[in-house]
């Protein structure tokens, strides 16, 4: 198990550009060398080069987990041929699906992990498909206030963390959907939006350059890293 501190692009938002889960990683094609090398170094899995409508934005764009990756429709014909190329050179292929919506980040609208999926309301149309795609039961719930779930959570297979202003109540939904330990936390010295402070998987993760130690020490002891 490995974790790190660092930067991309600049800054501390590590999640916006990087969606990873426990068979790969996909980052964008014009990551600095000596990053990627240290990432490969973090994560043991296939580091695949990828855009989403020529976007380094894949973490908001996109959401994943063993089964499944969802993208928005605005994703370019040659972008899905990759994408679909780079599964079919797997030896356990993935599930590829792209949604139509008003509001395309995926990253920020879903919560989940191999074991479950909760979902914005903004996405309720899109319920029945998502879950095809994923392979996991999946719920329609909005929580501490916001309909971004996925913005406001950062989750693997061994626990949960999301918004400080979510309640006990909720917290203990998110629990029984996911199936694992769920508490509260923010990241990069004080933020709530977790999701996009950070990219993990059930070995590792890479947290952004400004969390402190105390939001380190929860995050990782939360999710067993």
């Amino acid at each position: 198990m490995t974790i790190l501190k660092a930067q991309i692009f600049g800054g501390s938002l590590i999640g916006v550009y990087l969606e990873a889960n426990n068979s790969y990683l996909l980052h964008p094609p014009d990551l600095i060398e000596t990053y990627r090398d240290r990432f490969k170094k973090v994560f043991e899995i296939d580091f695949y080069p990828f855009t989403i409508n020529n976007s380094r934005l894949i973490g908001v764009y996109s959401k994943s987990n063993y089964h499944g990756i969802i993208l928005p429709s605005i994703i370019r014909e040659d972008e899905l041929i990759k994408l679909k190329k780079y599964s079919k050179e797997r030896e356990n292929s993935f599930e590829i699906g792209t949604l139509e919506c008003g509001d395309n980040t995926f990253g920020n609208l879903i919560l989940c992990n191999d074991k479950g999926a909760i979902i914005s309301s903004l996405l309720k149309d899109q319920k029945k498909k998502i879950e095809e795609i994923l392979g996991v039961e999946t719920v329609i719930f909005d929580f501490a206030g916001s309909c971004l779930p996925g913005s406001i959570g950062l989750a693997n297979n061994k626990g949960c963390l999301v918004h400080p202003l979510a309640t006990d109540e909720e917290i203990e939904y998110i629990s029984s959907i996911l199936k694992v330990e769920t508490d509260v936390s923010t990241i990069n010295r004080g933020l709530p939006y977790l999701c996009s402070g950070a990219v993990v998987n059930d070995q590792s993760g890479i947290f952004g350059s400004f969390s402190t130690g105390p939001e380190m020490m929860r995050i990782t002891n939360v999710l067993q890293l």
